[in-house]
């Protein structure tokens, strides 16, 4: 099971698992540009993830090594401006 950790405001954070998931997304807007794959996915995110998972990734990406590919970094930092 992948660790969990409480940040502020007793938010439970399973990072590996959400950044596994936003790379799996970004893998399949490989054919777009970075910018176009970037808006897809921060959208699918939005658009079928729980609100809960979207914290966990915003939350993720502020983590030098968060482990996320460029095009799920960028559509992190995009929702990140939305929240």
């Amino acid at each position: 099971m992948a660790a969990e950790h409480k940040i502020a405001g007793g938010h439970e954070m399973a990072p590996a698992r959400v950044v596994r998931l936003a790379n799996d997304i970004a893998a399949q807007f490989s054919v777009q540009t970075d910018e176009r794959a970037a808006k897809a996915i921060a959208a699918h995110i939005t658009m079928f993830w729980e609100p809960r998972m979207t914290a966990e990734l915003v939350f993720a990406v502020r983590n030098p090594d968060s482990g996320l590919s460029p095009r799920a970094e960028a559509a992190a930092r995009l929702l990140a401006t939305q929240h």
